[in-house]
C-alpha cells in the first residue's frame, strides 16, 4: 500500500507529489479524471475544453471567486498518461506563469495506482513567492484528490455478495440509452468483445434458446429465460462441458432502466447456495470480481461504440497501453484472463 495521505513538496526538485490508490478499475478512474463533466466534481468547479480533451486541446478550468485559469492538454494516452499545463487568469500560457501536473495510472491487481507530479515553480524569480506556491498547490492537490476518490466512489460502485442468501448483485450507470446498450448486452458479437466468451445462440438470443459460450476450447450452456428487449435478460448457465444447465447452475438477471445519466444497469446472479458448500465463498468472491470486471467491459464497449472506436482502434489502443510498459502488458493479460472468472468459477 503506498497510498498517501497528503501532497508534499521536494524542494530540491521544485515540485509537488502525491500518490494515492483507490479499489476501481484504470478506465473508472482514468474517467474521472479526464472527462471534463467529472474534472469538475473535483477540480475547481467548472472544465470546459470546446474542442474535447486530447493531446494539444485548450480550454479552461474555473474557480467562482478566482476566475478562469487557462489550460492546454500536453499528454491524453488513455488510460495510462495525462498531462496539462495551466496558468493564470486573464493571461495566456507562458513558461514564466505556469506550472505543469502529470498523471501517471497504474493497475495493480483491484487496486489503480495514480501519481500526480506537478513541476515548472522553479521558473517563479522570487524565493518567498515559489514557496507560497508550492505550499497552496501541495494543499491544493491534498484536497483535489481526496476530491476526486469521492467523484470515483459515486460513479463506480464494487459488486455486494450476500452468502448467506447464495447472491451476486451490481449495478452501474452507462451514458446511452437502454435501447444502445440492450443491443451491445445482446449481439453475440458484442458479447465476445465485452465479455470475452465468443457466444453461440442458434436461431438468435431469445427466450427458450439454450446457447453456449467457449472457454479455453470448451463450453458451458446458457438457458435463456427472459428476453424482454430493451428491459429486461435472465438466464441459467451450467457448468463446462454441460449440454443444459444442470443441478448446480445458477440464475443471472440484467435489468435495464432509463435514468437521469442514460441506462441503470443492474445484475443479480443467485442461486450458490445449490454449489457444494466447500470452497463457495471463495468462488462468490470470485464471481464478484468477474462481474465488476464485466460490466464495466459492457459499459466501455458501448461507450465506445459510440465515440466511433472500432474494434481495431480499441486493439491497436491496447498495443499502445502494453507498449508503454511491461507492467501494462502483464496487466491487459491478467484483466483478459479475470474477465471469464464469472463464468469459469460456475
Amino acid at each position: 500500500m503506498v497510498h498517501e495521505a497528503a501532497a508534499s513538496i521536494d524542494e530540491q526538485a521544485m515540485r509537488v507529489t502525491r500518490t494515492i490508490e483507490v479499489r476501481a478499475p484504470i478506465f473508472a478512474v482514468w474517467e474521472a479524471l479526464t472527462e471534463p463533466a467529472r474534472m469538475a466534481e473535483w477540480f475547481g468547479e467548472t472544465a470546459d475544453f470546446p474542442d474535447g480533451v486530447h493531446e494539444g486541446a485548450t480550454g479552461t478550468f474555473g474557480w467562482r471567486d478566482a476566475g478562469l485559469y487557462p489550460v492546454r492538454i500536453d499528454r491524453h494516452e488513455r488510460p495510462s498518461a495525462f498531462a496539462f499545463t495551466w496558468g493564470v487568469p486573464g493571461e495566456p500560457i507562458r513558461p514564466d506563469n505556469s506550472t505543469t501536473a502529470s498523471f501517471e495510472l497504474v493497475r495493480d491487481g483491484d487496486v489503480t495506482r495514480l501519481t500526480v507530479v506537478e513541476v515548472g515553480f522553479e521558473r517563479i524569480e522570487d524565493a518567498a513567492a515559489r514557496r507560497a506556491a508550492l505550499e497552496d498547490n501541495r494543499r491544493g492537490w491534498t484536497s483535489e484528490l481526496d476530491e476526486l476518490l469521492g467523484s470515483i466512489a459515486r460513479h463506480w460502485m464494487a459488486s455486494t455478495v450476500d452468502p448467506v442468501a447464495g447472491t451476486i448483485a451490481r449495478t452501474l450507470e452507462v451514458e446511452a440509452a437502454p435501447e444502445e446498450v440492450w443491443a451491445h448486452l445482446t449481439d453475440p458479437d458484442a458479447i465476445e468483445a465485452w465479455w470475452g466468451h465468443p457466444a453461440d445462440f442458434p436461431g438468435g438470443l431469445r427466450a427458450g434458446v439454450t446457447g453456449t459460450f467457449a472457454w479455453e476450447g470448451q463450453t458451458f450452456p446458457l438457458a435463456i429465460r427472459i428476453a424482454d428487449a430493451p428491459r429486461t435478460l435472465a438466464f441459467r448457465w451450467g457448468e463446462l462441458g454441460e449440454a443444459e444447465p444442470g443441478p448446480t447452475a445458477a440464475d443471472v438477471r440484467f435489468d435495464l432502466e432509463p435514468s437521469p445519466r442514460g441506462t441503470r444497469v443492474t445484475v443479480v446472479e443467485w442461486g450458490w447456495l445449490r454449489t457444494p458448500e466447500e470452497g463457495r465463498d471463495g468462488r462468490m468472491q470470485q464471481n464478484a470480481r468477474g462481474w465488476e470486471l464485466v460490466l464495466d467491459g459492457l459499459r466501455r464497449h458501448v461507450l465506445d461504440a459510440a465515440a466511433g472506436w472500432t474494434d481495431a482502434a480499441r486493439a491497436d489502443a491496447a498495443r499502445s497501453d502494453a507498449a508503454r510498459s511491461a507492467a501494462s502488458a502483464s496487466d491487459a493479460a491478467d484483466a483478459a484472463a479475470d474477465r471469464v472468472d464469472a463464468a469459469a468459477a460456475r
